[in-house]
């Protein structure tokens, strides 16, 4: 298969050809060599699929009534979902297949025509997305429009969630207890996320409240070591914190107990010293009784 692309070549736009092999390798930026790099790794498998026709993607818009974005019209456009997966192993040695514990890292898609809609969730009058610190609570109304765009595993789904007909939609984590953790802006900054933390399994129960399972942070220790930092942003650029330089340390104006106590008896004997002076530039007052005899 051969992608069609425009580039710019002399000032000019003229359409070039780019082969499927080099569409793949340029969408997974090289994922497939870092993991090749570890002994646990196995059975690495990725699935090609067609680009959908624009009259097929205006269909599934009109049919419910949304907008797609235009990096997932763009994504859809090239291949039709996406399928990435490879096998976890311990017991990568082990030739007995049936005793070993295989976990299956995968960075999915669903194509066009699987991404339905989904129901269950709470709603109230008014749709919004409150932000708390770095936080986000999603409150939908009657109007939203929650649709699946991969499962996780049996209990969560990242979903795409438009609050209301006409907005642009973000991406979010649906767990189980019926509760929507923010993930990211739009599909192009998911699928970052997604190599950024190598398809390991089930990576996305990161930004949840049940946290990611203890197994999970294993597989991170052994082939992302580095990776579960969570003060460490892996898809934005680190922004420039001015609160990180021209510090004043405030024990410069503490002043130590002995030179206060030095301090305290020089002022001290400063007083005495000037009262004394004060004194001696007046003369001694004297007494006169009615007779005129001094005392």
């Amino acid at each position: 298969m051969e992608i069609i692309v425009p580039i710019n070549r002399n000032m000019g736009f003229v359409v070039d050809k780019v082969s499927e092999d080099s569409f793949y390798e340029n969408l997974l930026l090289g994922l497939s060599k870092v993991l090749e790099k570890s002994p646990c790794i196995s059975n690495i498998s990725l699935k090609r699929f067609p680009g959908v026709r624009q009259i097929d993607i205006r269909a599934w818009e009109h049919n419910n009534s949304v907008i797609l974005p235009e990096d997932l019209r763009a994504f859809y456009s090239s291949t039709n979902g996406f399928l990435y997966t490879y096998d976890f192993s311990y017991d990568y040695n082990s030739t007995e297949n049936a005793d070993t514990l295989i976990r299956e890292g995968s960075i999915k898609i669903n194509g066009l025509n699987e991404i339905e809609r989904i129901y269950g969730y709470e709603t109230k009058n008014v749709a919004q997305i409150e932000q708390y610190g770095k936080n986000y609570m999603l409150v939908l109304s009657r109007e939203s429009k929650v649709f699946e765009l991969a499962a996780v595993d049996n209990y969560a789904k990242v979903v795409l969630v438009y609050i209301n007909t006409y907005c642009i939609p973000s991406i979010w984590l649906y767990s189980s207890p019926m509760s929507f953790n923010y993930l990211a802006e739009d599909l192009t900054t998911y699928f970052r996320m997604c190599l950024a933390h190598l398809g390991i399994p089930c990576w996305q129960y990161i930004v949840s409240r049940e946290g990611l399972p203890e197994w999970a942070r294993e597989i991170f220790q052994l082939i992302a070591p580095g990776v579960l930092n969570e003060d460490r942003n892996l898809v934005e650029i680190p922004k420039h914190n001015p609160d990180d330089i021209n510090k004043i340390d405030p024990n410069i104006f503490v002043i130590p107990t002995s030179s206060m106590a030095t301090d305290r008896n020089s002022t001290l004997q400063m007083t005495q010293q000037k009262g004394k002076e004060k004194k001696s530039k007046f003369p001694q007052k004297r007494f006169v009784s009615g007779k005129g005899v001094k005392k």
